[in-house]
């Protein structure tokens, strides 16, 4: 799936956050984020950033503050160049999940280096229905942009965002020579 778009809102009937992701084959991919699921994201996406970002050999050079720093010149460099004012198409041929969104109830995150990261969102499902998934490959820029539209999205929506750790901060959390970060990036996310 070579994704073209991404979309974070807030659906204030619904209380949840919209997550629509086009791709440059013509279809749309909608994702339901509940609070919890939003806010319990935030981190780990911010440690993918600057995960990925601190594999940058000029980056990696720098001690642990200086890393921090980079990565966050990093994260503005990325919003200054976006293209974050081109509505999102609502042209989409496809909706290969249906189109009821794709409740999460659980995400899998899988950094791969600078290439970017491996994000599988599921809904498990109950005895009405059956599970559902979509697995999102996303490169740095994309990690990026989700991360800053999914912020956006929880200030929208006035939900208290708890103080996270900061590009900066986590930088920090792991050496140029270590390959995983000494703060354990958790593998799945829960809602209940």
């Amino acid at each position: 799936m070579n994704i073209h778009q991404l979309s974070v809102l807030f659906d204030e009937r619904q209380d949840r956050l919209l997550m629509r992701v086009n791709t440059q084959e013509g279809e749309e991919v909608r994702l339901w984020l509940t609070r919890r699921i939003a806010l319990k994201l935030v981190e780990p996406l911010q440690l993918t950033v600057a995960k990925m970002e601190s594999r940058d050999a000029s980056i990696a050079a720098a001690d642990a503050q200086t890393q921090a720093l980079l990565v966050d010149l990093k994260q503005e460099d990325f919003l200054q160049k976006a293209d974050l004012k081109t509505p999102f198409s609502t042209q989409s041929t496809t909706l290969p999940l249906g189109p009821e969104p794709l409740l999460v109830t659980e995400i899998t995150l899988k950094v791969q280096g600078q290439a970017g990261a491996h994000i599988v969102f599921m809904d498990a499902g109950d005895e009405r229905s059956n599970s559902r998934s979509c697995t999102l490959d996303m490169q740095a820029q994309l990690v990026h942009g989700l991360l800053h539209l999914l912020k956006n999205a929880i200030e929208n929506a006035q939900w208290t965002l708890a103080p996270q750790a900061s590009g900066a901060a986590a930088a920090g959390a792991h050496s140029a020579d270590d390959d995983a970060p000494t703060t354990p990036l958790p593998k799945r996310i829960y809602t209940h």
